[in-house]
């Protein structure tokens, strides 16, 4: 886990239309926020993760999840009915990451940093007030999960 973390405490959240309700039994790291072209073409700007333990996610309600294997690598959690982007996960990975705006309450988390700002789009600035790096190896954070 990151130095960053936020709070041990439950973690509540859901989708738009509320087909997909979950809790988080556990810590919560506090969110990076990805600047890469894959993350703005699948949300339409930037994104945020935040890292937690799988084991922490529990499902309450399932029924609209869908993953889509973005790669031999990593996998986006979403769901089918209203569209929410609600997860991140690799492949072979303790870790996985939630959408921080997916969350009920999110006064126990503060943005820890920035990943591929050298790959942002020329149509926004970058907060300098967030600490940056223009690759994810460059950060510990909800993009970096330990690979086993």
């Amino acid at each position: 886990m990151t130095s960053d973390t936020a709070s041990q405490h439950h973690h509540r959240g859901s989708c738009h239309c509320g087909k997909v309700r979950f809790e988080i039994r556990g810590q919560v790291d506090n969110p990076v926020m990805c600047h890469c072209n894959l993350c703005r073409k699948l949300h339409g700007h930037v994104s945020s993760y935040a890292r937690l333990d799988r084991k922490d996610l529990h499902l309450i309600d399932e029924d609209g999840l869908r993953w889509y294997r973005m790669s031999g690598k990593t996998d986006r959690g979403f769901c089918k009915l209203c569209g929410t982007g609600l997860f991140w996960r690799p492949v072979r990975s303790k870790s996985m990451a939630v959408m921080p705006g997916t969350l009920d309450d999110t006064s126990s988390l503060t943005m820890s940093g920035q990943i591929y700002c050298a790959d942002k789009g020329d149509y926004y600035p970058i907060d300098p007030a967030i600490p940056q790096h223009d690759q994810s190896d460059k950060a510990d954070n909800a993009a970096v999960a330990d690979q086993s």
